[in-house]
């Protein structure tokens, strides 16, 4: 919450030592009270402008270099004093740990002729580093050399900067620290959908209709949406993750042929034939319906003549996870001419129509005993088909999981922990980050990789190290792709 009246106490003191000089910004907070002044760089043609924290009420002074160029360094000496007398009181432990290092930061890069900056992570940690300036965006960038995990995490942007040996002392000093990260407690809202979140997930994940790399996108309620905070989204993975391998071991000890095998194989025979044959299609019979349209449209724009369609909705599925029978709903798919009519059919053309489905259903019911089942059956077009025998629905994921290709959004990027599932997969894009870094992801097939960064100079200086850490998660790998806007380079492997 900003604290207004000590916001403007710094705004008057502010101008009283420094004058109209520089271009100033002042912000400051409640719990505690911490004021803020920042230097404001304003783009003359566009109006944009460029944020640098000068100093805190806490009396630390961040731009001393800068301050000393512009002849300022006294007056800016002495507003640090003043600010901190408006509002005294003991740093909290976080805040001695940022001044801590941050003192720690200007010994290391003022000599080399930095001002040092240190931001708070979203993992908890400090990050210590300096400022470039991006004209084009108009904006400063922090360019990180050292954090308190004791890392350097991008010696490229060292090397591009000239200050390799400095990154080098600033992990090993921040190292030495025996820092534990600090992060603000989990949010009691978002931690409550988790339970629902992993129970909607590996639900979908038994239904076995959608790959993995689909499942958070039919949990059918926005409740993973509303989960932003890095740890639970995590958490979420986790659990997803530890089922999914739970379920590899447990397929190992199957039988070679279980049931849902030789119903692939009828249905995959079905499609051969002109069907849309569709498992664990959507929650509801309605929504089958709707899916078996959107496959036989694809398939029509492709050249084929759909026959008609057989599936089974979630509801069916979930049944017959507990042994029930599993009842197959089927018919024709209407075309675009179809959808145009508007006048009602005749006598004779619903005859037909009862007819044409009665057919389908009879070549269903065929190949259903060609692969060893003894369907049920009225022989009425408007009657479901039981499948018979019994048997308790489980699929075999490699007849799901067959995603080749998958671009991740930055927003979403916790999901690459799902990869070494993919066993089909030979494209992967995405962003690496502090939410999951690319030597947590393993896969086998992945032969093209393309990481994708918010600025050039990031994804040129991450070459330096992401060759050699990608070769070894993703041993088949035959080409990296850095891509940044309009920057791109591969190398082959």
């Amino acid at each position: 919450m900003e604290n207004e009246a000590l916001q403007g106490q710094l705004r008057e003191v502010a101008t009283e030592v420094l004058g109209e000089a520089l271009s100033l910004g002042v912000v400051a907070w409640h719990a505690p009270p911490r004021g803020y002044v920042n230097v404001e760089d304003v783009d003359p043609d566009t109006g944009q402008v460029a944020v640098r924290t000068l100093m805190s009420t806490l009396g630390e002074v961040r731009l001393r270099l800068w301050a000393g160029e512009q002849g300022l360094l006294d007056q800016v000496e002495m507003l640090a004093k003043r600010l901190r007398a408006l509002a005294p009181r003991a740093p909290t432990e976080k805040e001695q740990w940022e001044l801590r290092v941050f003192a720690l930061a200007r010994e290391v890069l003022e000599p080399a002729g930095h001002d040092a900056v240190v931001e708070w992570r979203g993992d908890g940690h400090l990050a210590v580093g300096v400022h470039t300036f991006d004209k084009r965006e108009w904006r400063f960038e922090l360019e990180t050399l050292a954090t308190t995990r004791g890392d350097v995490p991008a010696p490229g942007c060292a090397r591009r900067l000239g200050l390799e040996a400095q990154a080098r002392e600033l992990a090993t000093r921040l190292g030495a620290l025996g820092f534990q990260p600090m992060r603000e407690p989990e949010p009691e809202d978002e931690a409550a959908r988790v339970p629902g979140v992993v129970e909607a997930v590996l639900e979908q994940f038994e239904y076995a209709h959608e790959p993995l790399d689909r499942l958070f996108d039919s949990l059918g309620m926005p409740d993973w949406d509303d989960i932003h905070d890095d740890r639970l989204q995590r958490r979420v993975l986790e659990r997803v993750c530890a089922h999914v391998r739970a379920r590899a071991e447990e397929e190992k000890t199957w039988p070679d042929v279980i049931p849902a095998d030789r119903l692939e194989a009828a249905f995959d025979v079905l499609r051969a034939r002109g069907f849309v044959a569709e498992m664990s299609a959507s929650t509801t019979m309605s929504g089958g319906w709707e899916v078996s349209r959107g496959v036989a449209d694809l398939r029509r724009e492709q050249g084929e003549t759909i026959v008609g369609t057989v599936f089974f909705d979630q509801q069916d599925a979930a049944s017959a996870m507990k042994g029930h029978q599993l009842h197959l709903a089927y018919g024709l798919v209407n075309d675009e001419e179809d959808d145009a009519r508007e006048e009602p059919l005749t006598e004779e053309e619903d005859a037909k129509v009862s007819a044409d489905a009665a057919a389908v259903g009879r070549t269903i019911v065929e190949v259903l005993r060609e692969h060893g089942f003894t369907p049920e059956w009225s022989g009425d077009a408007h009657s479901r088909i039981t499948l018979k025998p019994a048997f308790v629905w489980r699929r075999r994921r490699a007849r799901v999981d067959t995603t080749e290709t998958w671009s991740l959004g930055e927003g979403n990027r916790i999901l690459a922990l799902l990869v070494e599932f993919l066993p089909k997969l030979r494209a992967f894009e995405f962003f690496p980050g502090d939410t999951v870094g690319l030597r947590e992801l393993r896969s086998d097939s992945l032969r093209e990789l393309t990481l994708r960064y918010e600025r050039e100079e990031a994804a040129r200086d991450a070459l330096a190290t992401v060759v050699a850490q990608a070769r070894e998660c993703f041993p088949a790998l035959q080409s990296l792709t850095v891509r940044a806007g309009g920057f791109e380079e591969t190398v082959e492997l």
